[in-house]
């Protein structure tokens, strides 16, 4: 058996992420956690009209995929502005979850970030009317992610929960908030 591969995604890799999309989660198991899935890129035509060039979405978004054997098993999306990077989705098809295909994609991510001198991380996940969250939770937290406590409301009737998360800065340089 091969290693997974992560890197980055071209457009030859659209019907596949959909695949992962549409594959990561049973039927139902969304529901009060996620937009409707008419609202998302369900199909690959929806992914295609997004997609502006050969890794990035039209609204500056990147996409790395992870790959075993040869077909994608995973794949994040995500993107920089001035201050911070954001992970806006990140996708494991459901026989591969909880292998370590995540954690290796969030972290190849977290290089980016460092690589191009972005130190601070963020993503979310959601809670449900009842005040569950969803899946991924312990996820993040597990990765170092923190709850910043607050309780965003959605269109859809689900709370988003922010997390954000510092990383280090190369040796010798000091954290802007610390300079005098």
């Amino acid at each position: 058996m091969k290693k997974s591969v992560i890197r980055r995604a071209t457009t030859k890799d659209i019907p596949s992420i959909v695949h992962v999309s549409v594959s990561s989660v049973a039927e139902g198991e969304t529901k009060g956690f996620a937009p409707p899935s008419w609202s998302t890129y369900s199909t690959t035509e929806e992914l295609g009209k997004a997609w502006a060039e050969e890794n990035r979405l039209r609204d500056g978004s990147e996409i790395i995929v992870a790959e075993k054997n040869g077909k994608v098993i995973g794949f994040i999306v995500f993107k920089g502005d001035s201050a911070h990077m954001y992970i806006d989705n990140i996708d494991i098809i459901k026989d591969e979850q909880r292998r370590g295909v995540g954690r290796a994609l969030v972290e190849y991510v977290e290089n980016i970030a460092v690589t191009n001198e972005y130190f601070t991380m963020k993503t979310d996940t959601t809670e449900n009317a009842k005040g569950i969250p969803w899946k991924s939770y312990g996820f993040w937290t597990r990765l170092g992610y923190k709850d910043t406590g607050e309780r965003l409301p959605a269109k859809w009737g689900f709370k988003v929960i922010p997390f954000v998360k510092e990383l280090g800065r190369p040796e010798g340089e000091k954290n802007a908030s610390t300079q005098d």
